[in-house]
């Protein structure tokens, strides 16, 4: 064991460890404290008031998806609707529609109104900017900084990523001759937090490498459908650029055969979530692009893309999702532990928490070791003279 601990294998990974853990330290306790609160964001929502509470709708009681829009661009002449959606789980008998000013194409300025399904009225609206789980999720996701921001947090993931490798390797001569799970009081407070440290780090390894491998997938996000788009949209609209466009507020296909017809192209257990309408940065001046969920399993995590003309109303293409999108969108729920309720919303807390408790006892353990070198080498420096 002696021999392995002070072979240059276990030097480099604890340089490794020490390292990477202290750069990523404080942008770590950041992501620990704002990935807590995201974990209930559905229900910080509700009680702030942010999001209305209706009740489930059968689908012989829904009003057409049209009544909702029209009534948005009536009552807001200076917004379009770029999308309209369902949530059966998070918002049950609600029409979604994300809105934004009129000559907008993307979404980062948009709005997100809330529609009675059974009567089309609009209900409620909430601007996710002003949240408090909006303002969280950008700073966890983006340091405010947008896409780049993503990539300095897929940076952090890396290096916490580094961290947990390198610290399996220089846990590996500790776990030969310390029992798992002792914690050696009797020794001093600085052997105590290192047996708590390695405890600890052992008994979250599982889920840290989970939730820092999806991190790092979720990262490159915004860079990955940047690719798509121009893959796949971007052909599409230089072939669309001969046909005639059509009003993105009021196409001669409405939304509700633009729905229908993705839905008929759809594939048995799949159904349609989220609407585009034209003239987006999703979608092309003449075409809907509708996304899909399974109905079960893995698949309920994963999506299909049908496009719909918007002057006819049929389906236009099924371009293929590719797997670097579908390893992203999976990634998602297994970060935020979102995908099993209440109880594993509290595993994932628990497990955060821990987490943040390592890297904090890890940043002591590190500051207390450099207290005692100085202490040692001022101690010496004073008998010598």
């Amino acid at each position: 064991m002696s021999n392995y601990a002070t072979s240059r294998w276990f030097r480099v990974n604890l340089w490794l460890h020490r390292w990477s853990s202290l750069v990523a330290t404080i942008p770590f306790l950041i992501l620990c404290l704002t990935g807590t609160v995201l974990i209930f964001h559905e229900e910080i929502d509700h009680a702030l008031g942010h999001e209305p509470e209706l009740h489930e709708t059968l689908p012989e009681q829904q009003r057409p998806l049209a009544v909702a829009i029209d009534k948005v661009h009536a009552q807001f002449p200076g917004e379009r609707v770029l999308s309209t959606s369902f949530d059966p789980e998070g918002h049950p008998g609600m029409q979604l529609l994300v809105t934004a000013p009129r000559d907008n194409t993307g979404f980062d300025n948009a709005r997100l109104r809330f529609a009675d399904l059974a009567t089309g009225e609009l209900v409620a609206e909430s601007d996710p900017a002003r949240t408090l789980t909006g303002f969280l999720l950008e700073l966890h996701a983006q340091w405010f900084l947008g896409p780049v921001g993503e990539l300095i947090g897929a940076l952090i993931a890396l290096l916490v990523l580094i961290s947990l490798v390198s610290g399996m390797v220089v846990y590996a001569p500790y776990v030969k001759r310390v029992a798992f799970g002792v914690l050696r009081r009797s020794r001093g407070p600085r052997l105590l937090q290192l047996d708590l440290h390695n405890f600890i780090g052992a008994l979250v390894l599982g889920w840290a490498l989970v939730v820092t491998v999806t991190g790092l997938a979720l990262g490159f996000g915004t860079l990955a459908l940047g690719i798509w788009q121009m893959t796949e949209l971007g052909p599409m609209r230089e072939q669309v650029a001969a046909m005639q466009p059509v009003d993105s507020r009021s196409p001669p296909a409405d939304a509700d055969a633009a729905f229908a017809a993705a839905q008929a192209g759809a594939g048995e257990g799949w159904n349609v979530v989220t609407l585009i309408l034209p003239d987006t940065e999703f979608s092309t001046p003449r075409h809907y692009t509708a996304l899909l969920v399974g109905s079960e399993g893995v698949e309920e995590r994963l999506f299909r893309v049908v496009v719909i003309d918007a002057r006819t109303g049929e389906l236009t293409l099924v371009p293929q999702v590719p797997w670097y999108i579908m390893a992203i969108s999976l990634s998602e729920p297994l970060h935020f532990g979102d995908y099993g309720g209440l109880p594993l919303k509290l595993l994932w807390t628990a497990c955060t928490w821990l987490t943040l408790f390592i890297t904090a006892n890890g940043a002591w353990l590190w500051w207390d070791r450099r207290r005692r070198r100085t202490s040692k080498a001022v101690a010496a420096e004073g008998v010598s003279a």
